[in-house]
C-alpha cells in the first residue's frame, strides 16, 4: 500500500510540473507576441508622426505667408527653395524652406541677403524635398520622410504665387 501511494504521489508531481511548464511557455509566447505587436505599433506611430509633422509644418508656414506675391519657388545650388516673403517695419524678410543634408531647414533673413544653405536651422529629418507650382493657386510638395516613404501634398494658395 505504501509503494502505491508513493508511485501515485510522483505522478501527481510530474503532472503539476508539466502543467506549470505548459503555462510558463504559453505566458512567454503571449508576451513575445505582445511585444512584437507593440514594437510594430510604435514604429508605425513614429512614421506617421514624422510625415504628419513635416506636412503640417510646411503647410502652416505657407498659410502664414499667404499674401499676394509672397510665395516663390527657386533653385539654389540644385536645391528647391520655397521662399516666403513678408515685410516687417518697412524691411522685406524671407523665410526659406528647403532640404539640406537630409533635414528640412528653415532660414529667416532679410530678403536682400544671400546666405549659404547651412546657415538655416534644421527642423526635422526628410529627404529629397521638391516644390512644384501646378498653377497660380496650387503648390505640389513632395518629400521622403525618415522611413523613406514618399509623401506628396497639395497646398491651395489663396492669393496666388509667383515663380
Amino acid at each position: 500500500m505504501y509503494k502505491n501511494k508513493k508511485h501515485q504521489h510522483i505522478i501527481d508531481i510530474m503532472f503539476l510540473l508539466s502543467l506549470f511548464c505548459i503555462f510558463a511557455m504559453s505566458s512567454v509566447t503571449l508576451i513575445l507576441f505582445g511585444a512584437d505587436i507593440y514594437q510594430k505599433t510604435v514604429s508605425q506611430m513614429d512614421s506617421n508622426y514624422s510625415a504628419r509633422t513635416s506636412t503640417a509644418y510646411i503647410t502652416e508656414k505657407i498659410r502664414q505667408s499667404d499674401s499676394s506675391g509672397s510665395i516663390t519657388i527657386s533653385n539654389y545650388n540644385n536645391t528647391d527653395v520655397l521662399m516666403l516673403t513678408g515685410e516687417i517695419n518697412g524691411v522685406t524678410y524671407a523665410t526659406s524652406l528647403y532640404e539640406y543634408n537630409g533635414y528640412l531647414y528653415e532660414l529667416f533673413s532679410r530678403a536682400d541677403i544671400e546666405l549659404p544653405l547651412d546657415a538655416g536651422q534644421p527642423i526635422m529629418e526628410i529627404e529629397k524635398l521638391r516644390f512644384k507650382k501646378c498653377n497660380d493657386n496650387l503648390l505640389e510638395i513632395s518629400f521622403y520622410d525618415a522611413d523613406n516613404s514618399l509623401n506628396t501634398i497639395y497646398v491651395n494658395v489663396h492669393t496666388g504665387s509667383q515663380e
